[in-house]
């Protein structure tokens, strides 16, 4: 692999890494916005938000292959996280 590559995988995953803590911060503030009787569907809504701009971004084929793999993360037990993301849109996508 060459080092323009690998210098912008280390952008991407860096970018990645901020992008998410970014969200942490803020997703908190959001739900605790939320009125009460709303909450308990603030992590469905959240997701269907986010699938749906995967599509709107990505397209149909390239979402449901990034899902898939979000599936297979979840089910081996990987937690992504801002420090230790996955990356989900990458060739083992």
């Amino acid at each position: 692999m060459g080092t323009a590559k690998r210098k912008m995988e280390r952008y991407a995953i860096s970018a990645l890494e901020s992008t998410m803590d970014v969200l942490e911060e803020q997703i908190p503030v959001v739900f605790d916005q939320t009125p009460h009787h709303l909450r308990a569907s603030f992590d469905n809504a959240l997701l269907n938000l986010a699938v749906n701009r995967i599509i709107a971004m990505e397209g149909e084929q390239v979402t449901s292959s990034i899902l898939w793999r979000l599936a297979d993360v979840i089910a081996s037990g990987i937690k992504p996280t801002s420090d230790e993301p996955v990356e989900l849109t990458g060739y083992d996508a």
